[in-house]
């Protein structure tokens, strides 16, 4: 991570307002009043509240004083997964100079690896969701502890790592390896390793990082069964790429190890969301061709996660079982996934360059094992591994809490509509791109209806996703003359980084003209700049669309990766007239002459809250409505978060309806401020965790 002097400077080059502003947000303590979260930043610096500058480097300083500041970047590291330059500065994978400019070689290496996947919509996601199932494996050992190689999960706690990086513990025997008892004590997993840290302890390891210990033993005496299924190394692994006895398929330097938790069943952030998953084995894989890609997710020198992509060289002779490719790999690489293009699992890494092997054409490559020579040897071995790993799982949780910090949980009650709506135009195909929020009433007790925790629900969904989220309250929008549009454009572009915003279009003379051009030519025109900045970003995918309507005739169309979605809090308070409102119309797609939306405003979403405009009114098809009430909170909602806890948690088996419903019953008997109107919602949240600490889901 860069130094806490030079942070400010690669924020302003590298990193968009939105998401400084809801990386700080997730960090701030859960008891933090909305008034202080609102403008959180800009009151750092109330001189100059506008200046990016100013704002980062009165920011900084003040998270390092809070001992906040790891955790900020932590967050800026997840939320800044389109921005792989940021990512790749903030995990010290490119290097910087004093004024915070990226070193252009870093750069370049970078563009090389990474920019002809981001073209491609199926490599981006799989890697994506992969990055969450690879783990840091770290050893205890009492005289050099540390990070000593790689695994990845193939089942909820399933973890596959080359055996000789757990060696150590492992004893041959004539009926295969029997596992040394005390080695819980020493292994762990760690997960969402993105950052360099410091001196780690495993016992409390830094905020963001998840730790998995073994399956420890049932029996007395003790018995580790934490060994699930091994294969011993071959000698000549890392020697050369001529293998003699014993025969080659039947050694496969692989360990399957069975963990403590389901950790692949559970959400990748405490606070409910994407589930982590699993790399699935089930039918064999196409064998990689010489010359196509294979990326490796890894951990090299006791570092954080990187990611590297070579050329697929060759392999040994049938029966293939080992892979040869130009990959980059250092100590710690060591059971690391590899996959091709597609993105399948193709093997996993278990030797680096030989050492006896001077002039071959394979002299120079590191080595894999081929993945079917395992799923072949499970399939009369181990098959109920195989029926482990090949279980579908879902990829979206319940939403339960605000916060991903296990120990301080949020607990978001009700608002189901919402959350169903927001994960649904999450999806780019979304054909309603816009979710109206209104109270039920308006004599409902301002504040405590969930209403204001809109935007904050939104931010948690959009963890981990390709998005962006900009909030303009009241106060703002009424800066916006209603007769000067192109401000609130130009505003948004600077929260986005849209950088210069160059070619807005001429600005009529004629009043005429000047309606098609707030409804149609400005937003055309900003439609474009997003383009060009997903363009240049590799956030772009052209993907075939069939009309159904048409029957089979296909055509193309080009679609943005990542969405922008603009709030507009108490829209009711301060709303757009004139030329505002029919600028905003036109970007939505909701105006009386509309031209078909260009793949720029189709990333755009919008959370309206307050009311519904007269501007979208009649046009039902475009928008989803929720309807905040409550009063209306009770039995059902407390239930709906607490399974959605309890399956974030990955321990499905502990919901019990009746249970639940009784310590609903008990919570009301003994939290007085029920009663409380003002208070109810407030209590009752607060009396998820007890409850989730009595069917024993938190500690």
């Amino acid at each position: 991570m860069p130094t806490q002097a030079i942070l400010p400077k690669v924020l302003n080059l590298y990193a968009s307002w939105a998401v400084i502003t809801a990386a700080v947000d997730a960090i701030l303590p859960p008891d933090t009043q909305p008034s202080d979260r609102k403008n959180y930043i800009e009151r750092l610096a109330p001189q100059d509240p506008g200046n990016k500058v100013v704002l980062t480097e009165a920011l900084v300083p003040h998270l390092a004083s809070q001992g906040w500041l790891e955790r900020f970047c932590v967050e800026l590291i997840s939320r800044s997964q389109t921005n792989a330059v940021l990512r790749g500065i903030l995990s010290d994978q490119i290097a910087v100079n004093a004024d915070g400019v990226a070193d252009q070689a870093n750069l370049q290496s970078l563009n090389n690896k990474v920019q002809p996947f981001l073209v491609s919509k199926t490599f981006f996601e799989g890697m994506e969701a992969a990055r969450y199932r690879v783990c840091a494996i770290w050893i205890d050992d009492p005289y050099e502890p540390g990070f000593k190689g790689t695994g990845f999960l193939i089942g909820a706690d399933l973890v596959l790592t080359a055996r000789h990086v757990v060696e150590r513990f492992l004893v041959p025997g004539p009926a295969g390896d029997v596992a040394l008892a005390g080695a819980e004590q020493s292994l762990a997993f760690v997960f969402d390793y993105w950052a360099p840290v410091g001196a780690f302890a495993v016992a409390a390891p830094p905020s963001g990082l998840r730790v998995v210990r073994l399956v420890t033993p049932r029996e007395n005496p003790p018995a580790s069964r934490w060994l699930e299924w091994s294969s011993m190394k071959h000698p000549d692994d890392g020697r050369t790429h001529l293998f003699g006895p014993p025969p080659i398929d039947q050694r496969l330097d692989c360990a399957i190890i069975r963990l403590a938790e389901r950790i692949g069943a559970e959400s990748i952030g405490g606070g409910g969301g994407k589930l982590r998953g699993w790399q699935r084995l089930g039918a064999p894989v196409r064998p990689p061709r010489p010359g196509s890609a294979i990326a490796l997710l890894q951990h090299p020198s006791a570092g954080p996660q990187m990611f590297d992509k070579g050329d697929f060289v060759d392999s040994d002779p049938d029966p293939s079982t080992r892979l040869f490719y130009s990959t980059n790999t250092n100590g710690g690489s060591s059971g690391s996934p590899c996959f091709d293009a597609t993105p399948d699992i193709v093997g996993f890494h278990n030797a680096g360059h030989p050492s006896a092997y001077p002039n071959r054409p394979t002299s120079l490559c590191n080595q894999g094992v081929f993945i079917n020579q395992v799923i072949a040897r499970l399939s009369v071995e181990k098959p109920g591994l195989l029926l482990e790993s090949s279980a579908v799982f879902g990829t979206n949780d319940g939403l339960w809490s605000l916060s991903d910090d296990r120990q301080k949980p949020e607990p978001v009650l009700g608002r189901v509509d919402f959350k169903e709506a927001a994960f649904a135009m999450f999806d780019s195909h979304a054909v309603q791109r816009v979710l109206v929020v209104s109270e039920q009433n308006a004599s409902s007790v301002p504040g405590k209806s969930g209403k204001s925790f809109s935007t904050r629900i939104l931010r948690a969904i959009a963890r981990r996703r390709p998005a962006i989220v900009v909030e303009f309250s009241a106060e703002e929008m009424k800066e916006f003359k209603s007769d000067r549009p192109e401000d609130f454009l130009l505003e948004l572009g600077r929260r986005i980084d849209l950088g210069e915003m160059r070619g807005m279009p001429e600005k009529p003379t004629d009043e005429r003209q000047r309606t098609r051009w707030w409804a149609n030519d400005l937003p055309a025109w900003f439609g474009r700049l997003l383009e060009d900045r997903a363009k240049n970003a590799g956030l772009t995918v052209s993907e075939t669309v069939i009309d159904r309507t048409m029957g089979p005739a296909a055509g193309q169309e080009l679609v943005l990766r990542e969405l922008v979605w603009i709030v507009i809090d108490d829209i009711h308070k301060s709303p757009p007239d004139g030329g505002l409102k029919e600028l905003i119309a036109g970007m939505i797609g909701v105006t009386d002459t509309q031209q078909v939306l260009g793949p720029g405003l189709k990333s755009m979403r919008w959370l309206l809250i307050g009311h519904i405009p007269d501007f979208v009114r009649e046009y039902t098809s475009q928008y989803k409505h929720d309807v905040v009430a409550y009063d209306t909170i009770g039995i059902e909602a407390w239930k709906s978060c607490i399974r959605a806890a309890v399956s974030a948690a990955g321990a499905d088996g502990r919901y019990n309806d009746d249970t639940v419903a009784a310590l609903y019953e008990y919570s009301k008997a003994t939290l007085p401020d029920l009663a409380d109107p003002g208070l109810r919602l407030k209590t009752l949240a607060g009396g998820v965790v007890p409850a989730l600490k009595a069917i024993k889901v938190m500690q």
